[in-house]
């Protein structure tokens, strides 16, 4: 198969180029309106879980879909008084005035407007409105742009937050945060490569596949953009995954083409040689990343789905563009490949596997495998000591600079505001009959009284509770009447419609607490009246329970499903279960030192004046799935590398320890570049201003650079050392799957 597919590029090679770039631009133009097609809806809710109907139904029964946004003022001249002042109040009233003209405002109170205590500072300088916003198609995106663009003051600084405001501000950090990491990271692997190969010639050919394989990944996002929703945080994995992985695998083809000339064969020999071998071994470690990715398919939000559809696309972009794209440039460009080399950066290749410092290195470690092996185990464990204390919680405007804005917002309610809840449980009550029948307000009415009775519950709002001083018979009353009691209109046009009701519940803790998510669990719990049909608790500590007990439950099918996939990939490219095992076993305990490195990183604080971000003392479990999934794909890379070269000097020499030390001779120096290549994409992507992409960046550095040390260096040659003769076992019922499957082409050139 792959035999062909170079003896195909080099006999055409100006064909498969013209089609390509023919495919590169036809993908370019479709894809230049992507970020129009995807949604800003991240799609972290459960499917068919409580917080998720309790939305929908609050959405399409009682027809709200607001969010709100905090407007916060505070005097830019002390002469302004504090928020009692005629001249302050004068001031928010200005500033406010556009508002109730806004088409997307649904709603919106005030200090002046209420003389509410909760929306006035302690100290008395600073005061809040709460404008409720439309969400709309765009999550309420486009309306907040424009709510920033009208309220404005001379006298006021003003400053919008909340959970849209902080998903606004994420979203445009993540915008400057991508194009800079692109930046970067293309100059640093332009300089790079040119120190790897020595040739500038050489050198293009790992950028030029991996701007192709990005074209075509966005490309492929939008046109499964037409079928599902897809997040805009997706553009993020094509950028990261596709540019880093492109750039390895066309590092690995462009040099064994390189040390194929170099042996004397001719372009076309070299070719197919190369192809049938380094080809190989990429389309194996590309279906091993891919479906690593795409197991994230099988968690029911379509955050992940989202992210795992990306890093497949990207993955699979990227191995097609090096195994068809790349072999043309190869054919065409023949010995010319190493034209334009730098005199200063000669890089000599050299064919003798049994000398050089990776061989002496390799033996040394083979030599001491027990020692070693030992060693290298418990230094792992000892780094993933972190993950026993780790505590998994939501992210929130911490996740931004200081300086952003929605986080600013936030500090000063936390500090400034004890009073203010804008979280609120929001209950979604399916009655059996009008909600404001005699009977079903009875049942609402207990059902009140058992709620505000629980711990830490503040206040309990809904159609029996909306003001304190009346009795359930008031409420009787006015719902009889409630043309004539504007008050009871106004209550049953919000809280009520038809057989469907809502309650909104206050509570004395943070909404990311254990506290808040323990009093969904204490109101789920609560017995079903007879007068109701169903009850959904809503609102973020319940779409938080929703998640963390989502993880718990379809995280570890996926967990199983990458690992199963991935041990089925590498039997078939090896012919070996012992070695699919131990690769697998070993990068799990690698990743468990990765999470640990992670922990102690950004749940426990430490360096992050060095990397300039605030720990929250938790760690987001949508970072630690995505970390894992495309983590156990890369730490699989490598040794797939690795053990395929090692696999090809075995079948050439029958000596074991001897094949070792010369696949990894051979294999090294490519490898080590590769790994700080790859580096270098995820190291600028951890620049970014963004808790989130920081801690992918770094979780995914550190996956590598673990992978490349103490795995690749240390632990495998000590354990092919020690395995000897059972690295190669295998059944043979399964020896004939892999003589059916192994898609090999080496000795048929």
């Amino acid at each position: 198969m792959f035999l062909s597919l170079g003896r195909l590029s080099g006999r055409h090679p100006w064909h498969v180029l013209w089609l390509g770039a023919l495919l590169v631009l036809v993908s370019a133009l479709y894809s230049l309106d992507l970020m129009q097609r995807l949604t800003l809806a991240p799609g972290w809710e459960v499917p068919d879980s409580g917080s998720d109907l309790s939305m929908v139904e609050i959405k399409t029964k009682l027809g709200h879909d607001e969010t709100p946004v905090v407007v916060l003022f505070s005097p830019r001249q002390a002469s302004l008084g504090d928020a009692d002042s005629p001249a302050y109040r004068a001031a928010v009233e200005t500033a406010l005035a556009p508002v109730t003209r806004n088409p997307d405002v649904r709603g919106a109170v005030s200090y002046p407007m209420t003389r509410d205590a909760r929306l006035r500072s302690k100290d008395g300088r600073l005061t809040y409105a709460v404008v409720q916003l439309e969400r709309g198609k765009d999550e309420g995106v486009a309306a907040f742009q424009r709510l920033r663009d009208q309220i404005r003051s001379d006298l006021l600084d003003v400053k919008l937050g909340g959970e849209l405001a902080t998903y606004v501000d994420i979203r445009e950090q993540l915008a400057r945060d991508i194009w800079h990491a692109e930046v970067v990271s293309f100059i640093a692997l332009a300089v790079l490569l040119v120190w790897v190969f020595g040739s500038v010639t050489a050198a293009m050919l790992p950028l030029i596949v991996g701007s192709v394989a990005i074209i075509l990944s966005v490309s492929l996002l939008k046109l499964f953009s037409q079928f599902v929703d897809i997040s805009v945080y997706a553009a993020n994995v094509v950028s990261m995954l596709g540019l880093g992985l492109a750039i390895d695998y066309a590092l690995f083809i462009v040099s064994r083409f390189r040390e194929e000339l170099s042996l004397g064969r001719d372009v076309d020999a070299s070719l197919g040689r190369t192809l049938a071998t380094a080809g190989r071994t990429v389309t194996y470690s590309g279906m091993t990343v891919a479906a690593s990715l795409f197991c994230l398919l099988l968690l029911p939000q379509r955050f992940f789905q989202n992210m795992g559809l990306a890093g497949g696309i990207s993955v699979a972009s990227a191995m097609l563009t090096s195994i068809l794209l790349l072999p043309a440039l190869l054919a065409l460009l023949g010995k010319r490949v190493n034209s334009l080399g730098l005199p200063w950066l000669d890089k000599r290749i050299t064919h003798n596997r049994e000398e050089g410092g990776w061989y002496r290195f390799s033996q040394f470690v083979m030599r001491h495998a027990g020692v070693i092996l030992i060693g290298s185990l418990l230094l792992l464990l000892a780094m993933g000591q972190p993950v026993r204390h780790m505590q998994v919680g939501p992210s929130d405007s911490r996740s931004l600079p200081m300086a952003a804005e929605s986080r600013i917002v936030q500090e000063a309610l936390d500090t400034q505001f004890p009073e203010a809840r804008l979280s609120p449980l929001a209950i979604s009550i399916g009655m059996r009959g009008v909600a404001h029948s005699p009977a079903n307000l009875a049942a609402l009415d207990a059902y009140t009284r058992r709620i505000q009775a629980m711990p830490g519950v503040q206040r309990v709002l809904g159609l029996v509770s909306v003001d304190p001083k009346l009795a359930l018979q008031d409420y009787e009353l006015l719902y009889q009447y409630p043309d004539q009691f504007p008050v009871a209109g106004e209550t049953l046009a919000y809280y009520g419609r038809a057989e469907h009701t809502m309650m909104l519940v206050d509570f004395a803790w943070h909404p990311g607490s254990v506290e808040a998510r323990e009093l969904v669990r204490t109101i789920r719990a609560l017995p079903l009246p007879p007068e109701f049909r169903t009850v959904q608790v809503g609102g973020f500590p319940a779409f938080h329970l929703d998640y963390l007990e989502s993880l718990a439950r379809y995280v570890p099918w996926a967990i199983a499903a990458i690992v199963g996939v991935i041990f089925v990939l590498l039997f078939l490219m090896l012919g070996s279960v012992i070695l699919p095992l131990k690769a697998v076993l070993t990068n799990l305990l690698s990743l468990s030192a990765t999470f640990g490195a992670l922990v102690w990183i950004f749940q426990d604080g430490h360096l992050s004046g060095l990397l300039n971000f605030t720990p929250q003392g938790s760690m987001d479990g949508t970072i630690l799935v995505l970390i894992f999934a495309a983590a156990f794909g890369l730490a699989i890379d490598y040794e797939v590398f690795l053990l395929s070269r090692v696999k090809e000097m075995c079948d050439d020499t029958r000596d074991g320890m001897r094949a070792v030390a010369a696949g990894i001779q051979l294999s090294g120096p490519i490898i080590t570049s590769a790994a700080l290549l790859i580096g270098i994409v995820l190291g600028a992507f951890a620049t970014g201003e963004v808790v989130f992409m920081k801690a992918m960046g770094i979780g995914l550095l550190l996956s590598v650079l673990v992978d490349a040390t103490l795995v690749r260096m240390l632990l495998v040659p000590a354990s092919l050392r020690l395995l000897g003769r059972l690295n190669w076992w295998a059944p043979e019922f399964l020896l004939k799957v892999y003589r059916r499957f192994n898609l090999s082409d080496i000795g048929k050139e």
